[in-house]
């Protein structure tokens, strides 16, 4: 290998780096109404110093992008009964959904909607078969028949009509700030994005944040930080229980020598690798 370069992935091709052919990131900073063709909800891009970021789409407008973003959803289903029995090979089944289904629980669930989401399979009292969801065919209000659920690997223990499943939505399909404790973040804005428009958060790596509360590097030892209900990020307070209860943010890069503001407001964002 040539002196100077570096072998490495970007987006899964494999090339020599050079200041003419690496790619360029503007499409992380950018938010449309319009999907690109190019990436699903959920997909995850890794740069070459190991920043992650994640397609998702935004549920409600943004106000800032001081503050993570959190997974709006709820259970597709709790315990619904799977219609017909599904052998072992199979990739898809059968559910019967009720009319309190789906991620605004209204019954309704549109095409593909579930796609990168999860399904959890009560084959048997031993058997938990845990598959991800790579599509679904649609279903209206009020529609008593069965949906089909497209699952990414067969199964490999054969389920039984009757048995029952949990469905957790994508995760990245409806991103809001929320000022709510029970809600977690998945993520950092890149952009000030408005209703359903897609963008990109980051999840993993060197994050600037608007700290609340004390500057980085006022107090020694406070080098973790949470999540605050509404989404900002805070310094871990040794004193705090309720800190120590809060969501993980990341910790800070920096040294610091004591003073208060004496580091930059960089963490290692520290959600999702």
């Amino acid at each position: 290998m040539s002196k100077g370069k570096a072998r490495v992935d970007y987006l899964g091709s494999a090339g020599l780096v050079q200041s003419d052919t690496a790619p360029g990131w503007d499409f992380l900073y950018k938010a449309s109404t319009v999907k690109d063709s190019k990436w699903n909800i959920g997909d995850r891009v890794v740069l070459p110093d190991g920043r992650v970021f994640r397609y998702g789409k935004c549920g409600a407008a943004l106000t800032s992008m001081k503050r993570g973003v959190k997974n709006y959803n709820l259970l597709v289903t709790e315990l619904d009964a799977i219609a017909g029995a599904a052998s072992i090979g199979a990739k898809s089944i059968e559910i019967t959904f009720a009319d309190t289904d789906g991620v605004l629980n209204g019954g309704v669930i549109a095409e593909d909607s579930l796609r990168g989401g999860y399904i959890s399979i009560y084959a048997s009292a031993a058997d938990r078969p845990q598959r991800g969801i790579i599509g679904n065919d649609a279903r209206a209000n009020g529609d008593t028949g069965t949906t089909t659920v497209y699952l990414d690997a067969t199964l490999n223990v054969a389920v039984t009509a009757g048995s029952n499943c949990e469905i957790l939505a994508n995760p990245y399909s409806d991103l809001r700030e929320l000022n709510d404790t029970h809600t977690s973040v998945m993520g950092m804005p890149l952009v000030d994005a408005a209703v359903n428009e897609y963008f990109w958060i980051q999840t993993w790596g060197p994050c600037r944040i608007t700290p609340t509360g004390a500057e980085l590097g006022a107090s020694a030892d406070t080098r973790m930080f949470v999540f605050e209900a509404y989404g900002g990020v805070q310094s871990v307070d040794a004193s705090d229980a309720l800190d120590r209860s809060e969501q993980i943010a990341g910790f800070v890069i920096e040294r610091t020598d004591g003073a208060a503001g004496s580091a930059a407001p960089f963490i290692n964002l520290q959600i999702n690798p």
